[in-house]
């Protein structure tokens, strides 16, 4: 065990760093997708990040505020306030300052989870948690059967200007809340038929609706997947929400809810509430340690290659070179070659020029030889015509090749003499 560990302990400690490193992040980035919340802070599918840089890029430009404290004390919000998809519940203090802060000439703008199976915060009493919301503001917030995709403008008015269709996704509609059917645990406000303005319809049910109370104005939507990073810029989204926001704006500040989102205190600000920094800086860490202990660790080193102390026959690299030319087709190209080279040396074997023709050639290697000048003329031309006729075959080839060498040595026999008796002398010294 301790050998193993001496030798590979650099290794397993790298696989240690990265298997402790991901166990770390992974509650933090599977929380952000199973909560599914509509976080301003958020930058997955079903956060509002892209509704929130929205308002900072427009021109004007609007100031973002994230609250991150119960509800209390809204005596110093000035512009509209967000409650997207609520996860806490809410208190009955925070319930009575919010309709007083609307009664005021507060506007508020409501948005509860649109799908039934998808995960939903759950209050104390057991119900999702914007029902005491949606309860107190005089409205039951209906299941239907059908997930809806897509809403129309029920009336046009200054939030539709511009507006066909929106995109939503949600099983939900609004209806006025009765006595005899209350959501939540108290009515604060209490709501004829005709109050609630309808904005948006689907299936001719409201999905978007407006009521004034008191000095302040109140817009609740069953949906709040309208507002998320990916639905935000299909069909008439986008539109929408700028008519929405805008005109309400009138200090040129939106405030977004995130204490009900499970932030709380915990988080001052968007960069402290976002894991994706956090997660982005343990990944540098762990890829700056790999690093590291890469460089620590024991190499084996590179391979060696091992060579064979024994020398190649000669006939091996014939028969290689054969071989090569007889895959390249070019017997025609080596028999010309050898042609050139052997009536050069045979010039200077008997004394002329390189450019000497074949009959001179012939005519000297007679005279001061004893060749026959038939045999090296025959020869000669067969060199010089067989690469054009075409037809080579590697028996014809070599022939010509063994009649050439031949011919070489007979017209120069003190220069192959000198290299046999070498050659020999190599041989006998071996033995």
């Amino acid at each position: 065990m301790r050998a193993l560990l001496r030798r590979h302990g650099t290794a397993l400690g790298v696989v240690a760093v990265f298997v402790a490193l991901s166990v770390l992040m992974l509650p933090s980035m599977l929380g952000r997708d199973l909560i599914r919340d509509h976080s301003a802070f958020r930058k997955n599918s079903s956060g509002c990040a892209a509704l929130a840089e929205l308002c900072r890029r427009v021109q004007p430009p609007l100031r973002v505020e994230t609250l991150i404290r119960p509800l209390e004390d809204l005596a110093k919000i000035s512009g509209p306030l967000l409650i997207l998809d609520p996860e806490e519940p809410f208190t009955s203090s925070e319930l009575d300052e919010i309709v007083r802060w609307v009664e005021e000439g507060g506007v508020l703008i409501v948005a509860v989870q649109g799908l039934w199976d998808d995960p939903v915060a759950l209050g104390p009493s057991g119900e999702p948690t914007y029902v005491a919301l949606t309860g107190a503001l005089g409205l039951n917030v209906v299941q239907g059967r059908d997930e809806l995709e897509q809403a129309t403008p029920a009336a046009r008015s200054g939030l539709t200007e511009g507006v066909q269709r929106v995109a939503i996704r949600t099983q939900y509609t609004l209806a006025v809340a009765t006595d005899q059917e209350t959501q939540g645990e108290e009515r604060r406000i209490s709501l004829r038929a005709n109050d609630l303005r309808p904005q948006l319809l689907a299936d001719e049910k409201v999905v978007l609706g407006s009521f004034k109370h008191g000095k302040g104005e109140v817009y609740v939507s069953s949906d709040a997947e309208m507002f998320a990073n990916a639905m935000l810029g299909r069909e008439d989204n986008l539109q929408l929400v700028a008519n929405l926001l805008w005109p309400l704006a009138r200090q040129q500040t939106v405030y977004f809810d995130e204490y009900h989102h499970g932030f709380g205190e915990r988080a001052e600000t968007a960069a402290a509430a976002d894991p994706g920094p956090l997660n982005r800086g343990l990944l540098l860490v762990v890829v700056a340690a790999a690093v590291f202990l890469y460089g620590k660790a024991v190499r084996f080193g590179a391979p060696v290659q091992v060579f064979d102390p024994r020398r190649r026959a000669a006939v091996e690299y014939v028969e290689a070179l054969a071989g090569l030319f007889r895959r390249g087709e070019a017997n025609q190209w080596a028999l010309q070659k050898i042609g050139t080279a052997l009536r050069r040396r045979l010039a200077v074997a008997v004394g002329l020029p390189a450019s000497a023709s074949a009959e001179a050639l012939t005519t000297a290697l007679a005279e001061r030889r004893g060749i026959p000048s038939e045999d090296s003329a025959r020869l000669l031309a067969e060199l010089e015509w067989a690469p054009v006729e075409g037809g080579l075959t590697a028996r014809r080839l070599t022939d010509l090749v063994q009649r050439a060498t031949d011919l070489e040595e007979r017209a120069d026999p003190e220069r192959h003499g000198a290299r046999h008796r070498a050659r020999e002398g190599r041989t006998t010294s071996g033995h």
